[in-house]
């Protein structure tokens, strides 16, 4: 067989020739794969189940599944209800002040008993307090005049209550002063508790 195959393909070499002989002859010159011996023999189960066998889920199988589906996985409720009224769940982000006030404390007048600043007036509940200026010493507290006073100090902030009030108290400084700024967001605005 090799003679035949050298000889066709000598003669695919001349010019003008067909390159799909050429094609078909070198085809010719792939060594053809061993012999393969085959065996039958019975297979006691098929390996394909008949459809007949395995049916699959009837229409009133699936209708009962799809009743009991609601029971099993309960919906959560959308919307819930409380005494002030209806609260949807959101997604939200944090949201920064828009506003602030400056109060300018004199300090040249001695506070015995701690004196609001006037935040309530204001109808607001606020985030922060920082202290922008401070001549000189006096404490404060937040929200009840009976808390507990905390030393002021010039860039000193509360961020961590919300602040309905805050109340001064100091001894008399001739001349001196400190300003509060107060922050809150107009969106978080609490309406003014009656008392």
């Amino acid at each position: 067989m090799s003679c035949q195959v050298d000889k066709l393909l000598s003669l695919s070499a001349f010019p003008g020739e067909n390159l799909l002989e050429r094609k078909l002859i070198r085809r010719r010159a792939i060594p053809t794969p061993p012999y393969v011996r085959e065996e039958i023999f019975e297979v006691e189960e098929p390996l394909f189940p008949d459809p007949e066998e395995y049916p699959g889920p009837t229409e009133a199988d699936i209708k009962n599944l799809l009743l009991t589906l609601p029971t099993m996985f309960p919906p959560i409720p959308p919307v819930i209800t409380t005494p002030s009224g209806t609260i949807t769940p959101m997604l939200t982000q944090e949201i920064k002040n828009k506003e602030y006030k400056n109060y300018i404390i004199d300090l040249s007048t001695a506070r015995t008993i701690p004196a609001p600043l006037g935040i309530r007036d204001l109808g607001v509940v606020a985030d922060t307090m920082s202290v922008i200026k401070a001549e000189a010493s006096f404490d404060y507290r937040i929200n009840k005049p009976t808390n507990d006073p905390t030393p002021a100090e010039k860039g000193f902030v509360e961020d961590q209550f919300e602040i309905e009030e805050v109340y001064i108290t100091n001894a008399a400084a001739a001349g001196k002063q400190a300003i509060i700024r107060v922050n809150w967001n107009p969106r978080m605005i609490r309406p003014k508790q009656a008392g």
